[in-house]
């Protein structure tokens, strides 16, 4: 059982309490002021999603990308990449010490004759070792590709978040065939700026677009939110008499206030996964998944940022 799991319930219960409060508060308001509340949750929902965007693609470009170069070029130029294939190949294949790094560092810095890639020379020279051990060749290289993939992730998580980490792993595997670009800019001892460029504008810029623009998308949602709310409140201080059905009408536009309440809970949940690295007591991916109404609202909240 994942970690924290168990307390699943706690994400629906939530959800509904936020749910119910909004619409007990909006019954007591009467349906006009709740329905200039709702325009304006509503509104800023619609603002904060929009701008979220293009505030986290300048900030990004600005700011964070050349924060991130900096800590994987240092990465990288302690790495020796032939060091830790050979060392993943054997461990893999429960071997040790019979992989030449000789032949292997021939390998991936002399243009083969034949013009096989990487791939290709690796599998034909690891096969020929273990013979018996090593007989399919996609089977090999979707193996290989998860090593240069656990290799990028401890390059990026040496100094970035996990998350980056992860999501570089997976695009490498993935889309294995960017590692013939990355390979040799890894073994240029001149070259780490450049094979950190690389790393950050092909592997983890998009997680860190996404999460900045979580940031931003929380931010200004709640901005907006407290502007309504004191609008609401000091434009309107007093609604007179409200009729049941006005009551009744308020509390059931108070439906869509406690759900954009909710998507800030989910964004919130989502951006302590991604810092916490899904391994948390309360906010991991297990719990969430075995939700019945909050796993909804919070796959919205995963599809876009």
């Amino acid at each position: 059982m994942v970690m924290g799991s168990q307390f699943w319930w706690f994400y629906d219960v939530l959800a509904v309490a936020a749910v119910a409060i909004m619409m007990f508060l909006s019954g007591r308001r009467g349906i006009f002021k709740s329905l200039l509340q709702v325009t304006g949750y509503f509104l800023a929902f619609v603002i904060a999603f929009s701008v979220s965007g293009s505030v986290s693609r300048g900030f990004y470009k600005n700011s964070v990308r050349n924060s991130n170069v900096k800590k994987v070029a240092k990465s990288v130029a302690s790495v020796d990449f032939i060091a830790e294939v050979t060392d993943y190949i054997e461990e893999e294949f429960g071997f040790s010490g019979e992989i030449e790094y000789g032949r292997m560092e021939k390998i991936y810095t002399e243009k083969n004759s034949l013009g096989l890639d990487y791939d290709e020379q690796v599998y034909q020279y690891v096969s020929r070792i273990y013979i018996d051990k090593i007989t399919n060749e996609n089977a090999f290289c979707r193996k290989l590709h998860e090593g240069y993939g656990e290799i990028v992730n401890g390059i990026v998580s040496e100094n970035l978040i996990a998350y980056a980490g992860e999501t570089a792993a997976a695009e490498i595997v993935d889309n294995p065939e960017t590692m013939n670009e990355l390979i040799p800019l890894l073994l240029d001892p001149e070259g780490s700026q450049e094979a950190a460029e690389y790393i950050t504008d092909t592997y983890i810029g998009t997680p860190y677009k996404k999460m900045i623009r979580l940031v931003s998308f929380m931010a200004v949602l709640v901005l907006l939110v407290a502007v309504t709310v004191f609008l609401v409140n000091t434009t309107f201080k007093t609604a007179g008499f409200q009729s049941i059905g006005s009551h009744i009408g308020g509390a059931l536009t108070g439906i869509l206030p406690g759900l954009v309440i909710v998507v800030f809970i989910a964004a919130c949940v989502r951006l302590n996964v991604i810092c916490g690295e899904d391994k948390m007591l309360f906010f991991n991916n297990g719990a969430i998944e075995k939700t019945y109404i909050f796993k909804h609202i919070y796959s919205f909240i995963t599809s876009n940022f």
